[in-house]
């Protein structure tokens, strides 16, 4: 009777071991979906220009990288760090953004990438489809650009 028994539950368990398996999709499927919806909420309650960001070329030739910090509601001062993707990655690199100057149709940001240089400035505007483009003008070269969200 007793090896009928252990028949029965190994005989059990071996037929809900492939609906368990079929069922571990699902559920991580719900866990990534709740990750990505928490991470959509947190990033709401910051200001849009939050994130990370690719200021590329009109080619599409990535320029510089940045992180950006804007606090909630956008009201408040834009703060972030700042590398030139122009030149290869090497420690210490990344540098802060000395000014970001933003009115709703106009975003500035003034970076001095060493000392004795004169500052590139990047002067954007909101295009039609709501993303920035403009220009970067980095000593005597002027190039034309647009901010990507990465």
């Amino acid at each position: 009777m007793r090896g009928g028994v252990i028949f029965a539950v190994a005989a059990a368990v071996s037929a809900l071991a492939p609906m368990a398996a079929a069922a571990q999709p699902d559920i991580d499927n719900a866990v990534d979906a709740r990750i990505r919806s928490s991470a959509a909420a947190a990033q709401a309650l910051q200001g849009p220009l939050d994130g990370a960001w690719t200021l590329v070329s009109a080619a599409g030739t990535p320029i510089l990288a940045f992180e950006l910090v804007d606090k909630p509601g956008g009201q408040g001062a834009v703060e972030g760090v700042w590398r030139d993707l122009r030149k290869a990655s090497t420690p210490g690199d990344i540098g802060l953004i000395d000014q970001i100057a933003r009115t709703p149709t106009a975003l500035t940001i003034t970076l001095n990438a060493a000392p004795g240089q004169s500052a590139m400035v990047i002067s954007l505007r909101p295009d039609p489809t709501g993303a920035w483009s403009g220009e970067l003008k980095d000593g005597g070269a002027t190039t034309q650009v647009k901010l990507r969200r990465n």
